[in-house]
């Protein structure tokens, strides 16, 4: 939580880097992972302004304002894949001069998919800590002290691009109170962003995030559809 007017001096200094969120979560490709017009700031191009010249540390690609959260946005594509072990062809998968499945090969296929999905998540973990770093030692000490007194939280939202499918098994699988199966890319990314929530230091105080969500482009685009 912070004390500090963060909402108030975006209005007055950040106005230049309003965005969408289709322009926002666009890939590499160029391709947004949601379409929609909500807009927030470009937490990315404020981080470079801070940072000119040098290096700029990593960052989430948006941060939004709104009953008193202060939430950061990562959109990241890259979890969704065309061959899953779940839509496997054993037939398409066949060598045609031999008619036998290379077992090797789909071995080196599945590490390799693995891999990239390891590297993902712990690059959307590198980007939240240093996204809060930077909230915490360059922004915050700008801002001014919110007279009202209170305390906003502090947020952080990952947006997937991850099958529906596997947003309601992770959600069933938490009203029911069981574990979602392993290769749910849902619960792996919050698994390994759970440490950086509700944190406290030896006087108590908080740091990190108060909270940390994880969501499929289409439940995402469903919340911020409510909020338009």
């Amino acid at each position: 939580m912070t004390g500090k007017n963060v909402y108030q001096f975006a209005i007055a200094n950040w106005g230049e880097y309003k965005t969408t969120v289709s322009v926002a979560s666009k890939s590499s490709s160029g391709m947004p992972l949601v379409e929609s017009d909500f807009e927030i700031y470009n937490f990315d191009t404020i981080c470079q302004s801070l940072f000119p010249g040098t290096e700029n540390p990593t960052s989430a690609d948006g941060i939004h304002f709104s009953n008193n959260n202060i939430q950061l946005i990562e959109f990241k594509s890259g979890f969704k894949q065309k061959i899953t072990k779940n839509n496997f062809d054993i037939e398409q998968a066949k060598c045609d001069e031999t008619g036998k499945v290379c077992d090797a090969y789909w071995e080196l296929f599945w590490d390799n998919q693995k891999r990239k999905i390891r590297e993902l998540i712990s690059l959307i973990r590198l980007k939240a800590i240093e996204s809060y770093v930077v909230l915490e030692k360059h922004i915050l000490p700008a801002c001014d002290d919110n007279q009202t007194g209170k305390y906003s939280r502090m947020k952080f939202t990952v947006v997937i691009d991850e099958d529906s499918v596997d947003g309601i098994e992770d959600t069933l699988a938490e009203l029911s109170g069981t574990e979602p199966e392993t290769n749910n890319a849902l619960i792996s990314v919050r698994q390994a962003l759970k440490r950086l929530s509700n944190c406290r230091d030896l006087e108590g105080h908080t740091y990190f995030y108060d909270e940390i969500e994880v969501l499929t482009a289409k439940d995402y685009k469903n919340l911020i559809k409510l909020a338009m």
